[in-house]
């Protein structure tokens, strides 16, 4: 009989490979657990949450839950993270407000799924590709700027540069929003300042910790040529959120743009991740976005378009417009 033998360098490998995944075993959480989280919670809500007075309600909530035993069959952490977020939500109607648990960050947004975009961008011409945007050039001189978010860097101003400069001649500019998460609100104010010729008011953001409200006003001068006359159109999903929703809206409320989509998301409060303690994490708004000229924002209702159509047809539609 043959014996076969196992090289002792792939025993080895499987369990440093092994060893991770073991670790990623939840353990299951106590009755003790699960109020200590809630009230680790609902203390880090009462201390930044941008409205002090739903913080309150929000612990009452989960207290009066806890009582009720509506946590009581949830032992898994991922379920708990789910389930508190859902609670919390059902008071704030925040949906940046959300719990993750340790092992992946469980609760995305409502377990969003990003729009399927067709091949409508396959004939691009001049296509320029950079970490959050692309830019490229269809028939009839129609410009396209594909922003997927607005990171928070210097290096991301010098790529809004060279994006604007590969556009900077068209003739109608496409700006597609359908997959924007969000970002940045000073990256969001230096593409914006691109197509407005004066220093323009487009947002504001209240901050509980310091109690001061931030302008943020689009600068008299770029590095390129800025599209001021322009017809611009910009295309809205449900998936579009945060940022993705202000930028829409500041264009809306300027009138620069026709938006053409889906209703956005409606995530309008900026915050920050706290851990609660070294198994979750909580996100929560500490500011609020205030349009200087709707003197509100998309806080749970989102953005509606001035078009409203499938996220799928809206570049079609914008077409169409154009053609028109």
């Amino acid at each position: 009989m043959i014996r076969k033998t196992i090289n002792p360098i792939i025993i080895l490998l499987c369990i440093i490979v092994l060893l991770p995944l073991s670790n990623c075993a939840q353990e299951e959480l106590t009755s003790k657990d699960k109020v200590d989280l809630i009230d680790k919670a609902s203390k880090l809500l009462n201390d930044n949450y941008v409205f002090p007075d739903v913080a309150s309600k929000i612990e009452k909530h989960l207290k009066s839950q806890l009582l009720k035993g509506v946590f009581n069959s949830i032992t898994n952490q991922t379920e708990f993270a789910e389930k508190l977020t859902s609670e919390m939500q059902s008071i704030s109607n925040d949906k940046h407000m959300r719990c993750f648990s340790s092992n992946g960050r469980s609760v995305k947004r409502q377990k969003r799924n990003s729009p399927l975009i067709g091949n409508e961008y396959n004939q691009l011409k001049n296509e320029q590709g950079f970490s959050f945007c692309r830019v490229g050039i269809i028939d009839n001189n129609i410009g396209v700027l594909d922003i997927y978010g607005f990171p928070e860097s210097k290096s991301a101003e010098k790529s809004v540069d060279e994006a604007m400069n590969a556009i900077s001649s068209v003739s109608v500019l496409i700006i597609d929003l359908r997959r924007n998460g969000g970002g940045s609100p000073d990256l969001i104010r230096y593409i914006c300042s691109y197509f407005f010729d004066k220093p323009t008011h487009i947002n504001s953001i209240y901050w509980r910790s310091t109690n001061k409200t931030v302008d943020f006003i689009t600068s008299e001068k770029v590095v390129g040529k800025k599209l001021t006359n322009i017809p611009v159109y910009v295309l809205t999903s449900s998936f579009t959120f945060s940022g993705g929703e202000e930028f829409a809206y500041n264009f809306q409320t300027q009138k620069r743009g026709t938006l053409i989509g889906e209703v956005t998301g409606g995530g309008a409060n900026p915050g920050d991740v706290f851990p609660v303690n070294e198994y979750f994490e909580i996100f929560i708004p500490t500011g609020r976005a205030i349009n200087p000229i709707t003197k509100t924002n998309w806080e749970g209702n989102g953005v509606k378009p001035d078009i409203e159509v499938e996220a799928a047809k809206a570049f079609e539609v914008a077409i169409s417009k154009i053609q028109k």
